[in-house]
């Protein structure tokens, strides 16, 4: 039994959360909204929710969008959009949710700002955070709807938003000054070594308040406030005003706030690097080995965040199987494929090397086939043909098989007048690793497959191929083989050829 959170309106059970110091941040969970309950208009602060009705009948608005909830029904919400529900039934409403941290993509630093800094003898923190703060309202604060608040190192405010919840407005005027909040009166003291994690504040009213030192190297350069949220039930006719939310919703937004201090963090790195190019020209050198190593973070950032487009890719497309699932049988069911797909996700969000071994990856690809066999049963049938050798010594890059395999079911399968096929193979020759997977599906007309190859040569599309395409290039360059054989009612096969693990380097 997973975790019991109880709100004003119901209660969840997470089922998946990540585990203690993982870098994961996905949780999974099962909501009941009791009959008749209603949730207020709220924000989203910080995360993004998928949620699949599993029984139950109501309305929600996402938005200004009004819909009705009922069995079978999925609905993505975004970060900072407002949602409201109401159960107008007499049964409870009963989903599954999944809730993922938004992304917050690193500011980009202005030409003029790298000029200007060169010509620093040191850095000014005060100043430099709020030039640094422009760059994030032009790229990400802007949008976000989250009380968010940036103090200096001697807690200062450097930056406001307002965005604080009408609770708190009312009862203690903070949008006429901020330490009209008791927390806000409160200075935190941070002493060397500094602890980089976010401390939790509960004020008399048991709103919480989330404070993070902007830490880099030890050096403190200030302070990020986050929150005014209740994650328990009300205590007073007070709490009307303001609703409880989502345990979700403050992983959320502690995420968040890690993400700006990182930004900040890499920015004031950045600027201290400026800086010493200005001492003497042996810097230069240095700078050139600095800047490899942020090419490299970057480089790896991105990976993380291909490998996150993938697994989302998936993820949806997956729960789209789900659906249709809950549609014939019952919710124990779909409760239990949850489960399995629960499983599936441990391999997913904990893998942090770029390479796993090739049994590894057939692993992950017979656990999703598996899934699929929930839905088709005996019209499906799987073939693997790999040398238990390859198997064992093969490196290939993570996560890049599936999608390829998921594509299959998505394209090859739409026309299932005939049992459905999947073979794979894979074998080694002439130094180089080979992997096949075939398809009897209905194939791809010319003409799609001429549109097909235009998407893969440019390389930016959000598709499935692309993405596995991008994975490649990323850590192979132009020391791969990729190809797409098709013709329209006999299936498709796509090869891919890769340098074999001992053979040259990558």
């Amino acid at each position: 039994m997973g975790k019991i959170q109880k709100l004003d309106w119901g209660v969840i059970e997470w089922i998946y959360e990540p585990e203690q110091g993982s870098s994961d941040h996905l949780k999974v969970g099962i909501s009941v909204m009791y009959p008749k309950a209603f949730q207020p208009r709220h924000i989203h602060y910080g995360d993004e929710q998928f949620m699949y009705i599993i029984s139950g009948h109501g309305w929600q608005k996402i938005g200004e969008e009004k819909c009705s909830i009922e069995p079978g029904k999925y609905f993505h919400i975004s970060a900072g959009m407002d949602h409201e529900t109401f159960n107008t039934g007499t049964e409870p409403i009963v989903k599954l949710l999944i809730s993922l941290p938004a992304v917050f993509m690193p500011p980009k630093v202005a030409p003029d700002t790298r000029e200007k800094t060169r010509k620093m003898e040191s850095i000014d923190k005060k100043e430099f955070l709020k030039e640094t703060v422009k760059e994030l309202l032009r790229h990400n604060l802007k949008p976000l709807r989250v009380p968010l608040s940036i103090f200096d190192e001697n807690h200062n405010p450097v930056y406001t938003n307002q965005k604080f919840p009408q609770y708190c407005k009312k009862c203690c005027q903070i949008e006429e000054k901020l330490e009209n909040c008791e927390v806000y009166r409160h200075l935190p003291t941070f002493m060397p070594p500094y602890w980089e994690g976010a401390s939790a504040y509960v004020c008399r009213h048991g709103l919480s308040l989330y404070v993070l030192p902007i830490v880099y190297e030890q050096e403190l350069l200030g302070f990020i406030k986050t929150g005014h949220i209740r994650t328990s039930l009300g205590r007073g006719e007070e709490d009307r005003l303001l609703f409880n939310v989502p345990e979700s919703t403050a992983n959320g937004m502690v995420n968040m706030i890690h993400n700006i201090a990182e930004s900040i963090c890499s920015h004031y790195q950045y600027c201290r690097m400026q800086v010493k190019l200005s001492e003497n020209a042996r810097v230069l050198s240095d700078k050139t080995r600095e800047e490899y190593r942020l090419q490299g973070r970057l480089k790896t950032t991105c990976d993380k965040i291909l490998n996150l487009q993938i697994n989302q890719h998936f993820l949806f497309n997956t729960l789209n199987t789900i659906a249709g699932m809950a549609v014939k049988e019952n919710a124990l069911n779909t409760y239990q494929a949850v489960g399995d797909l629960a499983q599936l996700f441990r391999y997913t969000l904990r893998e942090n090397s770029p390479f796993v071994a090739l049994a590894d990856e057939i692993s992950y690809v017979r656990n999703y086939t598996n899934l699929q066999k929930l839905r088709f049963k005996d019209q499906l049938e799987v073939v693997y043909e790999i040398p238990q050798e390859l198997m064992e010594s093969q490196e290939v890059p993570f996560n890049f098989l599936q999608p390829i395999v998921e594509n299959c079911f998505k394209h090859g399968f739409l026309d299932r007048t005939r049992k459905m096929k999947i073979e794979i193979r894979a074998y080694s020759e002439a130094g180089q690793c080979l992997i096949q997977v075939k398809d009897n599906g209905c194939g791809i007309p010319k003409e799609t497959m001429k549109l097909l190859r235009d998407k893969i040569e440019r390389g930016n599309e959000p598709h499935g191929t692309s993405m596995v395409v991008r994975k490649l290039q990323s850590v192979y360059g132009n020391s791969f083989w990729y190809d797409v054989k098709s013709k329209a009612g006999e299936g498709t096969e796509v090869s891919i050829r890769i340098i074999a693990s001992g053979g040259e380097s990558r």
